[in-house]
């Protein structure tokens, strides 16, 4: 909220009285102020009061409006004379503040001022009122001809171009009507609503001149026609009181003015000492749908760019493309490429440049950016740690960053109009093509195009609307990005600078928790490990103290390695995926991300068949156990002691049972739905299978002869007790 000022007027938001600010005290402990309708004496305030109404809406500042119309080019000789008369006897205790605002010194006060004039001090109140509400102003005390364009008498009749038929609205504006006006174009049309100058006239009828119609509950008659304004005076009031800028930061907001409304009288490379003294940084999302690298029937959405562009030559010296929205970790991407040797970036994608064709490898002085990721706790450490000045634009200000908005219409241009998979403005048409089944470029190739875009951009795009200096006029320059740029290092101060890689990385790599478990370093679902980690024992302790945690720094473009401080040395060591993880080698965050969620989805897909089947198994089981207890329902009239003399008995009948069924050496063949074994002759068996045949015969002919002596009665060492010797 803006702080408050002598001479602004504020409004009471629930009454809709106006005050004029007169007076503030130097400590802001004590104020004066004059209410304007109906206008009366100043009264004290207080100043820190009014602010915190203020932030809470229930006071506004207001136009001042009204008064405005006061203009000395319209006064007459006599009006002036009787200006300078009025201000030279009024002018010095008028300046004595605050004690002019004192009802008791005020008084006292006006004595000398009124002999001076040759009345009563009575009579100079009036002056004093039209002074304080009109603005403080010794122009003030010349008659109010309300925009009239002089002094003129009315006689209560409508002034300006007559009617051309009788019976219409129109009449002599005064007073009231103007402040009708004034609250209708408040309340309606200075709002982002946008009213139309007509509908807030036909509010403003049915605020101030209609009366209830006792015919018609609810409803309003307006009142007679010669006692309204016409909307042509009242179009004309508007015209002559408020501006255009006024009306379009009340409508618009102030942001989208500064945006769309302000007027342009700066540019954004104006006062740049050369390359390198700022770079702009920003994102947009590519107007294309891709397909995964790892399942290219899966459609994987648009992608994300970054570019970071030299503000002095406009030569893109940092770009990335990604997944991931826009964040840190896509600026921190850009950012490094912009100090990263080109030549083997462009190799890595199957590009082969040379040095000039893309010589940017530097940090700059500064970086201008959004609100948004140059905010973050990481951008901290580029101040840190390479002293770079971070400079974010205002919200909703991308006019700020023309240099690199201008460039994301150069690379639509160039780069995704007859891509597979790119957005048209159909799409979103009922009956309109369906562009995401076109996708056929996936994130690795749609980055060759975009580095090709670049590398066309920087050699080859002549800018016609690059305002060159004396000095490259003398030289014949081209405005060419890679031109501006070989200038700017030879004749200009630039502010580039070079660093490590490892610094650099250090500084921009974003770092974590991850746990040293027993299997590896875990992070984000996938495992890690080094020589050193190894001949350090780090998974030998996690296994038998725990797992621990450790610090890392990573580098969300490639997954395949992660930096992990020693617990010990406190060094950070490179460790790379087990073999069993090698899959994700070389691959973005962004997309392991991808597969991990694609395989949670499929467990929990499957998981919901599972359950089904282990629902079924369940009833499967209950069958068989009913089967099993109906069975049982013919040995209930057997004892317990029945059941339970023989287990082993018949545990012995079962199992050779069981070996007969189950046999390698018998052949099952039915004669008359019999089934009957068939013993294979001895000279088929194996030496091995035909001792086992002979020990399972010994065991049959034992069975025998036991099973005879319990028939008998004889010794049965089970029943008597005695030896079986």
């Amino acid at each position: 909220m803006d702080s408050i000022f002598i001479n602004e007027m504020v409004e009471d938001t629930s009454n809709r009285i106006r005050y004029r600010i007169l007076w503030i005290a130097p400590d802001r402990n004590k104020g004066f102020w004059m209410r304007l309708n109906p206008e009366k004496m100043p009264e004290a305030f207080d100043p820190d009061w009014l602010q915190r109404e203020m932030e809470n809406h229930l006071f506004e500042k207001t136009e001042d409006a009204v008064f405005s119309c006061v203009d000395e080019a319209d006064a007459t000789d006599t009006s002036k004379a009787r200006r300078d008369e009025l201000w030279a006897a009024l002018g010095g205790i008028l300046e004595t503040e605050p004690d002019i605002y004192d009802r008791r010194l005020r008084k006292e006060m006006l004595r000398s001022p009124a002999e001076q004039l040759g009345t009563s001090y009575n009579n100079l109140y009036r002056y004093l009122t039209r002074y304080w509400s009109r603005g403080k102003t010794p122009n003030a005390f010349l008659p109010d001809y309300r925009n009239c364009g002089g002094k003129r008498k009315t006689g209560g009749k409508k002034q300006g171009r007559p009617a051309v038929h009788k019976g219409g609205f129109g009449k002599s504006l005064d007073d009231e009507d103007v402040q009708n006006f004034l609250k209708a174009v408040k309340k309606y049309y200075l709002k982002k609503e946008k009213a139309t100058l007509t509908k807030t006239y036909e509010k403003l009828l049915s605020d101030s001149y209609s009366v209830p119609n006792p015919q018609k509950p609810g409803l309003v008659r307006l009142i007679p026609p010669e006692q309204i304004p016409s909307i042509r005076q009242f179009r004309y009031w508007f015209e002559k009181t408020f501006d255009i800028k006024a009306i379009k930061q009340k409508r618009d907001g102030d942001a989208k003015f500064e945006l769309n409304g302000r007027a342009i009288t700066g540019r954004s490379d104006y006062q740049l000492m050369g390359p390198g003294a700022k770079y702009q940084i920003d994102a947009t999302v590519g107007d294309i749908y891709l397909v995964s690298q790892f399942d290219r029937k899966d459609i994987i959405g648009r992608p994300v760019m970054y570019f970071v562009v030299d503000s002095y030559s406009r030569i893109v010296t940092g770009m990335y493309v990604g997944l991931e929205g826009p964040s840190w970790a896509g600026a921190m991407m850009a950012i490094e490429n912009a100090a990263s040797d080109k030549v083997s970036y462009c190799a890595a994608y199957g590009i082969t440049i040379t040095e000039d064709e893309w010589p940017c490898h530097h940090i700059p002085t500064a970086i201008l950016g959004d609100r948004g990721e140059m905010e973050s706790r990481f951008a901290d450490n580029l101040v840190k740690a390479l002293g770079v000045r971070i400079e974010n634009a205002p919200p909703y200000r991308a006019d700020l960053k023309g240099i690199i908005e201008q460039h994301f219409r150069t690379v639509n241009t160039n780069a995704t109009p007859f891509l597979p998979g790119k957005v048209l403005p159909d799409m979103s048409e009922r009956g309109g093509h369906d562009y995401r089944l076109d996708a056929k470029l996936d994130i690795r190739q749609f980055t060759q195009v975009i580095i090709r875009c670049v590398l066309y951009y920087n050699n080859s795009h002549y800018m016609d609307y690059y305002d060159k200096n004396e000095q490259m006029m003398e030289l014949g320059v081209n405005t060419i990005p890679i031109d501006l740029w070989n200038f700017g290092i030879r004749y200009c101060s630039g502010s580039l600078r070079a660093v490590s890689r490892d610094v650099l990385r250090q500084a921009l790599m974003p770092s974590d928790k991850a746990s040293i478990t027993e299997r590896g370093v875990r992070y984000k679902g996938l495992y890690y490990s080094s020589e050193e980690a190894r001949e350090g024992l780090w998974f030998e302790k996690a296994r038998a103290k725990g797992v621990y945690k450790a610090r890392i720094s990573y580098d969300p473009r490639d997954m395949g390695a992660i930096l992990v401080e020693d617990p010990m040395t406190k060094e950070m060591i490179r460790c790379e995926l087990v073999d069993w993880e090698s899959k994700y080698a070389g691959k973005q965050q962004e997309e392991v991300w991808y597969e991990q969620e694609k395989e949670k989805a499929s467990r929990k897909k499957h998981t919901v068949k599972e359950a089904e089947a282990k629902v079924n198994l369940g009833k499967q089981i209950e069958s068989i156990v009913e089967s099993a207890e109906k069975m049982a329902e013919t040995d209930k009239k057997t004892s317990k002691a029945e059941r339970l003399r023989n287990i082993r008995g018949n545990r012995k009948s079962e199992r050779e049972e069981m070996r007969k069924l189950e046999s390698f050496m018998a052949n099952e063949s039915r004669d008359d739905g019999k089934k009957q074994v068939e013993i294979i002759e001895d000279e088929e068996l194996s030496p091995v299978m035909r001792m086992i045949r002979e020990q399972v015969e010994e065991d049959v002919k034992d069975d025998a002869l036991y099973g005879q002596r319990t028939i008998s009665g004889t010794d049965d060492p089970r029943v008597s007790g005695k030896s079986a010797d």
